[in-house]
């Protein structure tokens, strides 16, 4: 099982668990994550790397950024910066600029929304979304607004056991369901509020964790059969099947979540096979990253994958507690995230998004040494922080690693 709070995906023990400490401490001497803080040395840039992401050596579980007030940054010094942490977001109270009004305060019986057990995370026309497990439902997080507030998923859209979610080219909100063995469809309606549209999947048969949606069909990780379902959007039919089980490339055991490419690839966490695999959409397999083990460039928890326009592959894991980026070619090009108790640390991570459309509404709280390129979220299973923001950018000129 895994710790306290966090989805056990694989319904089933983890080949290999990491020990913590308590309140921030190290850990012992030995220990998996003690033997990636010993790698602290990061190699410096890489000449001809795409958009110039550095390649480090660093340990793949973050050490505290630079002691000191925010921003905090990610690698941390005396690297130049990549990644900064911005806020994080468990109620309304949390969102910048939050204010009750004076009707609310007088009335002192407001209710406050909060995130208890988030899972899914994704972003459409600059508004959150996230899925609860605990609440079984999906809210919405308007910055503009500086509101939480559910989706409609009464009736026929009643949602039991929401994991990962995502939207398609049209603004239709998927969002597979464990507890209802499905994926349950919420489409724009005339005032763009979303409504129960349909549900895809044999309710008897389907394990569903996560789902993405690319030309009319419908991925859907099954950890179940250990496989990929295809549906097609339009008739509700499963149209076929990738991969099968076992360990060889295009094979899965538990394949728990899924992104899209820029390139129309699919990336697939393989969650007992400790690796990320790149398919077509036809199943050919293209590659994969990371494997098993303690050091950089390893996974021992695997949880969701994002893939941005340069096809950086951001793949979080709940064992090292943070994220690790890397190359289209395999290599590791940074981290961010790690466990302690310093802006930015990771509690279980969960799933991850990257999103542009958030970046005006943030642009304020980004640092002048990084030129931001889109913004980062992440959910974190446990801990105070149950949704963690964060910048992706380039080093602005003359930035370095100090504060």
């Amino acid at each position: 099982m895994g710790r306290r709070g966090e989805e056990d995906l694989s319904a089933g023990p983890l080949a290999r668990g990491v020990r913590r400490g308590t309140g921030g401490t190290e850990m012992p001497a030995g220990s998996p994550r003690e033997r990636f803080r010993s790698l602290a040395s990061p190699l410096r840039t890489a000449a001809g790397l795409v958009a110039g992401l550095l390649v480090l050596a660093g340990c793949a579980s973050a050490p505290k950024p630079a002691a000191g007030p925010e921003p905090a940054f990610f690698p941390p010094p005396p690297d130049p910066p990549r990644v900064q942490f911005l806020f994080a977001i468990t109620s309304e109270e949390d969102i910048p600029g939050f204010r009750r009004s004076l009707a609310e305060r007088l009335a002192g019986e407001a209710e406050t929304h909060i995130l208890v057990r988030p899972r899914g995370v994704a972003v459409r026309d600059g508004v959150i979304y996230v899925a609860d497990a605990k609440l079984a439902t999906v809210l919405r997080i308007d910055l503009d607004a500086k509101r939480f507030e559910p989706i409609d998923h009464q009736g026929p859209g009643k949602l039991s056991g929401p994991l990962g979610i995502s939207f398609d080219e049209d603004g239709v909100l998927y969002v597979a369901d464990r507890g209802r063995r499905q994926v349950v469809a919420f489409a724009p309606d005339a005032e763009g509020r979303l409504a129960w549209s349909r549900a895809y999947g044999e309710s008897e048969t389907l394990l569903p964790t996560d789902v993405v949606a690319r030309n009319g069909r419908l991925y859907v990780t099954d950890i179940s059969d250990h496989e990929i379902e295809v549906y097609d959007i339009a008739s509700g039919e499963r149209v076929g099947t990738l991969g099968r089980e076992g360990e060889d490339p295009g094979e899965f055991k538990f394949p728990s979540f899924i992104a899209l490419g820029p390139d129309d690839t699919l990336y697939v966490t393989d969650t007992m096979n400790f690796r990320v695999q790149k398919l077509t959409l036809d199943g050919e397999p293209l590659g994969s990253y990371g494997k098993a083990g303690d050091w950089t460039g390893s996974v021992s928890r695997p949880k969701g994958v994002a893939v941005d326009d340069d096809g950086f592959v951001h793949i979080l894991d709940a064992g090292f507690e943070n994220a690790q980026i890397f190359l289209p070619d395999g290599r590791v090009g940074t981290f961010y995230g790690g466990y302690g108790n310093y802006p930015g640390h990771m509690y279980l991570p969960f799933e991850i998004a990257l999103d542009k459309s958030l970046l005006p509404r943030l642009r304020d709280r980004v640092s002048p040494r990084l030129v931001p390129k889109y913004v980062i979220l992440v959910t974190n299973q446990a801990g105070p922080h149950k949704l963690n923001v964060y910048v992706f950018g380039e080093p602005a000129a003359g930035a370095d690693g100090g504060s």
